[in-house]
C-alpha cells in the first residue's frame, strides 16, 4: 500500500536536495515523473487478483473477498500518492544542508552512499559483460527447476488448532454393550496418555433418527466416536497429530476394533471437506465381489506406503441379518399378508408407541415390545402369532408360512454418479500429500484393473487437482493481463517483455524458499505465487520507465542505464523492504493458526528477495541488449 508513496516522496525529495528545486515544482515535476510508472505498478497488482472475484470453488470460498480489499485498497494509495502526497510534500519538505541533519542521518546517508556505489560497480561490469551475465542468470535458474522434485504439495497447510476427532468401528455383529466397552477403554487411555487435553468425550451407537449419518458419521450399535480439545500451543511440547499419532499406536493394540481413524485438523477444513481422507482411491464398478477384492488389494499398497496411515475401506463388511422368507401362496391361503408379518415383527421386536401417560401436565410415551425371554433365538421368532383376515383361523405361527433364514447382507451400497464405488482412503503423517499420491499412484499402475472396472482418485487429492487447476489458469490470466496492462501503459509490445525478464527468477526464489524452509506447494502458497507476478514486475517498471526518460532527454543509452540504476536504487530498496518487512510477521510467528498463513509469509519473501536483486541487473543488461540492438538496425538502416 505504501510503496506508490514512497517512489513518488522520495523523488519529490531528490529533486528538492539533488535539483535545488522549489517544494511546489519539484512536487509537481517529480510526481509526474514518475506518475506513469506508479499507475503501471498499481495496475499490474490489481490485475492478479480482479480475476479471483470470478474463480469458484474452494480458491473462491477462501480469496473472493481478499481480491476486493487488495483491488480496492491499491486503487486507494495510488489515487492518495498521485494527489495528497505530493501535496504534503510541496508544503513539509525544506531543503536541508548535510550539516544540520541528525547523526543518525548522516551515518545512514554515507551507509547507503557505499551500497549504492558497489552497486554502479556491478552494474558497470554487467553492461560490460552482459552475455555472460545473462548465460549465468539462465544457468541459476534452470539449475533450479531441479529443486522441484524435492517439493511436495499439499491442498492445505496443517494447523494445529488443539482439535483431535477419532472415530473407532467393531465387527458388524458386535453389541451396543461391547462398544460402550471399548470406548471406556478408548477414554481411558485419552485420560493416561495425553495430559495436555484440556476437554475430551466419547459416545457409542446410534442417535433416535439418524442425524449423525446426515452429518457424515458412522452410526450403529458397533460405532463409535471420541475426541479431545488440547490446551494453546504455547502450554504443550507435543503437536496435535504427534498426540494422535501415540494414540494410534495404542488404540490398534485393543482387541475387537475392526477399523478406526484418528485425525488432528481444524472444524474448518471439516466442513469444507467433509469426512473424506485425504488421499481415497475410488474403485467404481457392479460386481461388488470384484470391486471388494481390488479394494482389498488397494489397501495392502496403502499399508505399504510410507506416510500413510489409518487405511480403511468405506464398503462395510457385511452384517449378521435374519430374513424372513415369506412363502406368499400358503399365507394366501391362511389369510394373512406380507405387510401384516413386517408389522407384527416391527412390533414384536423394535417396538411401538402404544399410548402416552400424561400427569401434571407432562407426556411420557409408553413403548411396548415383546418380552426380552421370549426374543432370544430363532425359534422364539418361528413363535409369533401373525394374526388372520379369516375369523375362523384367528392367527398363524410364523414358522408355519415362512422360513426363518440366518445370512450375512451388505450396510450399505455407495453410488457415485449412479455407479457402484467403494473407497478406499487413508491419512498422512510426515510425509506431503503429493509425495504420499505419487507412491500409490505407481503402485496402482502395476494392478490389473478387470473389465468394467474404473480407479480414480478423490478425497482431498481430487479437490487438491481441482484447486492447483483453477489456481494455474489464474497464474496464466494474471500473466497475460499484467502484460497487457504494462502494454497500454509503455505503448510498445518490447518494453514489457524486458520487465516481464524479473518473473522467472521470482519463481527461482520461490522455489529455494520451499528447498530450504520445508513448506509445501498449497492453496496458501500457491496464492502467494500468483502475488508475486504483479508485485516483482513493480521494480522493473520503476527502473525501466525512468531510464525511458533519460533516454528522451537525449542521455546515451550506457549513461542513461547507469543513471536510472543509481536514482532508482532507492525507491526499490525502500519498497522491497516495507513489502518484506511486513510479510515478515506472517512467516516467523508461530502463534495459533500461524501455519496457515506461514507458507504464504515464506514464498512472498522468497520470491520477492530474489528477484529484487535479480532486477537489478538483470533488467538493465536484457534493456541494453535490446536496445542496441534496436539502435544497430537503425544506424544500417541510416546508412
Amino acid at each position: 500500500v505504501v510503496d506508490n508513496a514512497i517512489v513518488v516522496l522520495e523523488n519529490i525529495t531528490r529533486h528538492v536536495e539533488e535539483g535545488g528545486e522549489k517544494p511546489k515544482e519539484a512536487a509537481v515535476f517529480g510526481a509526474s515523473e514518475v506518475g506513469a510508472a506508479i499507475t503501471a505498478s498499481a495496475l499490474t497488482t490489481v490485475a492478479v487478483f480482479v480475476p479471483l472475484i470470478f474463480v469458484s470453488g474452494l480458491t473462491g470460498i477462501v480469496f473472493d473477498q481478499l481480491a476486493f480489499v487488495i483491488a480496492i485498497t491499491i486503487g486507494g494509495s495510488l489515487f492518495t500518492a498521485l494527489t495528497l502526497t505530493p501535496m504534503l510534500a510541496s508544503r513539509w519538505i525544506k531543503p536541508v544542508e548535510v550539516t544540520r541533519r541528525s547523526r543518525l542521518f548522516r551515518l545512514s546517508e554515507r551507509l547507503f552512499q557505499g551500497v549504492e556505489a558497489i552497486y554502479e560497480r556491478i552494474l558497470s561490469t554487467s553492461l560490460r559483460h552482459r552475455k555472460k551475465i545473462l548465460a549465468s542468470l539462465i544457468v541459476i535458474f534452470v539449475a533450479s527447476l531441479g529443486l522441484l522434485r524435492f517439493i511436495g504439495s499439499d491442498l492445505f497447510p496443517d494447523v494445529d488448532t488443539g482439535d483431535i476427532a477419532l472415530e473407532f468401528r467393531l465387527d458388524e455383529s458386535a453389541r451396543l454393550e461391547e462398544t460402550v466397552q471399548v470406548g471406556k477403554r478408548i477414554s481411558s487411555l485419552f485420560a493416561r496418555l495425553v495430559p495436555e487435553a484440556r476437554d475430551r468425550y466419547i459416545w457409542c451407537g446410534e442417535t433416535e433418527k439418524g442425524i449423525g449419518v446426515a452429518l457424515g458419521a458412522s452410526e450403529g450399535p458397533n460405532c463409535g466416536e471420541g475426541g479431545m480439545k488440547l490446551v494453546k500451543k504455547r502450554y504443550r511440547t507435543r503437536s496435535a497429530k504427534d498426540i494422535a499419532a501415540v494414540l494410534r499406536n495404542e488404540i490398534r493394540k485393543i482387541p475387537g476394533i475392526e477399523e478406526f481413524h484418528i485425525v488432528a485438523t481444524t472444524p474448518i477444513k471439516q466442513v469444507l471437506l467433509g469426512a473424506s481422507k485425504q488421499v481415497e482411491v475410488e474403485i467404481i464398478g457392479h460386481d461388488m465381489d470384484v470391486t471388494n477384492r481390488l479394494a482389498e488389494q488397494v489397501r495392502r499398497i496403502l499399508e505399504r506406503t510410507p506416510g500413510a496411515v489409518d487405511i480403511a475401506v468405506s464398503r462395510k463388511k457385511p452384517r449378521q441379518e435374519i430374513h424372513v422368507v415369506v412363502d406368499r401362496q400358503k399365507a394366501s391361503s391362511l389369510g394373512v399378508s406380507v405387510a401384516a408379518v413386517a408389522q407384527v415383527l416391527r412390533s414384536n421386536y423394535y417396538g411401538f408407541e402404544a399410548t402416552k401417560y400424561r400427569d401434571a401436565g407432562d407426556d411420557f410415551d409408553v413403548f411396548v415390545r415383546l418380552d426380552e425371554s421370549n426374543r432370544r433365538s430363532l425359534d422364539d421368532i418361528g413363535e409369533i402369532d401373525i394374526p388372520s383376515m379369516n375369523p375362523v383361523i384367528g392367527s398363524v405361527k410364523l414358522r408355519n408360512i415362512a422360513r426363518i433364514v440366518h445370512s450375512a447382507g451388505p450396510v450399505e451400497i455407495e453410488r457415485k454418479n449412479r455407479e457402484r464405488i467403494v473407497t478406499v482412503g487413508a491419512d498422512v503423517y510426515k510425509r506431503s500429500l503429493g509425495e504420499v499420491k505419487a507412491d500409490v499412484e505407481r503402485e496402482l499402475r502395476k494392478l490389473e484393473i478387470p473389465p468394467g472396472v474404473t480407479i480414480d482418485f478423490g478425497g482431498e487429492v481430487e479437490e487438491q487437482r481441482k484447486v492447483f487447476r483453477d489456481l494455474t489458469l489464474l497464474l496464466v490470466v494474471g500473466l497475460i493481463l499484467v502484460y497487457m496492462v504494462m502494454v497500454s501503459q509503455f505503448e510498445s509490445l518490447k518494453t514489457p517483455f524486458i520487465i516481464a525478464f524479473s518473473i522467472p527468477f521470482a519463481f527461482t526464489g520461490v522455489i529455494w524458499a520451499f528447498y530450504l524452509s520445508g513448506v509445501t506447494l498449497s492453496l496458501m502458497s500457491f496464492m502467494a505465487v500468483i502475488m508475486l507476478v504483479g508485485i516483482v514486475v513493480n521494480n522493473a517498471i520503476v527502473l525501466v520507465d525512468y531510464t525511458n526518460i533519460l533516454r528522451a532527454r537525449g542521455l546515451p543509452l550506457r549513461e542513461a542505464i547507469r543513471q536510472a540504476g543509481r536514482h532508482r536504487l532507492r525507491p526499490v530498496l525502500m519498497t522491497t523492504f516495507t513489502t518484506l518487512f511486513g510479510l515478515l510477521p506472517l512467516a516467523l510467528s508461530r502463534g495459533e493458526g500461524a501455519e496457515m498463513w506461514r507458507p504464504f509469509g515464506i514464498t512472498a519473501i522468497g520470491g520477492l528477495s530474489l528477484s529484487a536483486l535479480v532486477t537489478l541487473v538483470l533488467v538493465p543488461v536484457i534493456y541494453s541488449l535490446f536496445e542496441r540492438r534496436a539502435e544497430h538496425r537503425k544506424e544500417g538502416v541510416v546508412r
